[in-house]
């Protein structure tokens, strides 16, 4: 039986213009009246994640920054940084192969210099940005996360790269031309397994929903992973459904099939 939900926000329940569509956020409240949790869990930034929790009535606390966040409120119930050294090592390298990269800092976008690749970030909107110039120089703090884009072409060979050389960390894609770099120890998979125990539910009461590589962890711990019909090959591949349905289609048609609605 299925007690909670968490749902991937970009590309799965979002729509392609970055809102959750009424229906799909009708569907989610009626579910939560009949005693279904629902979840955010994001590679988004919390503020950014907590206005499409506000929009399905979601009080659950949300996992963002691919896990390396989950909160609930003023409330930090789990947390996980990227340390300043680690931070420098991973910059030397965008600088040497101009590659782009972005940090955060109490929900606050980081960056060298504002530029094209800063306005793709869909948290941008949301929160506030600031410059520090050169990361390799400049004042560092711990980062829940960091972002690396690049042209999509060549995403697979980076994250092959990466992964080599910065094994202490974890890496993953949410967009064709994003890399999002994580603490070793934090996935959307460890921070789902943790919440749902903080809620007393076991894997089984589970279904989790996603599209691309960052949302793998939690499809696989999840009693129920479910790919919408936009997944990525990888996803699909591995998850227990595949939706018909690409994005908040797909996601009103796995709540619809696992949930007596």
């Amino acid at each position: 039986m299925i007690k909670l939900i968490a749902t991937d926000l970009d590309n799965t329940l979002l729509d392609l213009q970055g809102h959750v569509p009424p229906s799909a956020a009708q569907l989610l409240r009626q579910i939560q009246r009949l005693g279904v949790l629902t979840a955010v869990a994001t590679g988004r930034c919390y503020p950014s994640a907590l206005a499409a929790a506000q929009v399905i009535g979601s009080d659950t606390p949300i996992i963002c920054y691919n896990g390396s966040l989950i909160r609930r409120g003023d409330e930090i119930l789990s947390q996980h940084f990227i340390q300043p050294e680690d931070i420098r090592a991973v910059s030397q390298f965008c600088h040497e192969q101009s590659l782009y990269l972005q940090l955060y800092h109490e929900d606050v976008i980081v960056v060298e210099t504002l530029c094209d690749e800063t306005r793709l970030d869909p948290d941008l909107p949301v929160v506030s940005c600031r410059e520090i110039g050169d990361f390799c120089s400049a004042k560092l703090h711990p980062t829940p996360k960091m972002l690396i884009v690049d042209h999509p072409e060549r995403i697979a060979g980076r994250l092959t790269d990466l992964t080599k050389k910065f094994s202490q960390l974890t890496f993953s894609q949410s967009q064709p031309w994003l890399i999002e770099i994580m603490p070793l120890d934090a996935n959307k998979g460890f921070a789902l397994a943790y919440l749902a125990g903080l809620l007393g539910l076991e894997a089984d009461h589970v279904l989790a929903l996603g599209d691309n590589t960052n949302d793998l962890p939690m499809l696989l711990w999840a009693g129920v992973g479910a790919a919408v019909a936009n997944a990525v090959p990888q996803i699909k591949a591995q998850a227990d459904y595949v939706c018909v349905g690409s994005r908040s289609e797909g996601v009103m048609e796995a709540v619809c099939r696992f949930i007596s609605v």
